[in-house]
């Protein structure tokens, strides 16, 4: 669980977030161990250490989308020494298998616009974006 909580907190200082932003709540943990309770969180290792994993859901609901459902990939991370091998593609085949065995036409995943290592990536693999969100502190 230490692990998936390592990516999450990664992932959130990648995006940018305010320090008191990063660290993974109590609700956070949950949705994780719901996660893996479900089979939900692919795992990847190397020498049998945990060095990544995309964790996904499939019960969510975008309005933009057509289908009420979406195989939704709700966080990928890769350890920093990993990353460029090939294992963040490797887990996305894996979700992908998993997507067309459940029958989803589509695969969604929200990118923050700070994170432009992220962008690169998933263009690569084919993702397009959809649409850009936009905020105003006040």
């Amino acid at each position: 669980m230490s692990f998936l909580v390592e990516g999450l907190e990664s992932n959130r200082a990648l995006e940018g977030r305010a320090r008191e932003d990063i660290r993974a709540t109590r609700s956070d943990m949950e949705a994780l161990k719901d996660g893996v309770a479900r089979k939900n969180v692919r795992v990847a290792e190397v020498e049998g250490e945990a060095v990544g994993f995309l964790h996904f859901r499939t019960d969510f609901r975008v309005m933009y989308l057509e289908r009420a459902g979406v195989f939704w990939v709700d966080l990928v991370y890769v350890k920093e020494g990993h990353r460029g091998k090939g294992l963040g593609r490797l887990l996305y085949e894996d979700a992908a298998r998993i997507a067309r065995e459940g029958r989803f036409d589509k695969m969604v995943i929200d990118i923050f616009a700070a994170n432009a290592n992220s962008q690169g990536f998933h263009r690569k693999l084919g993702f397009k974006p959809v649409y850009t969100i936009y905020q105003k502190e006040l």
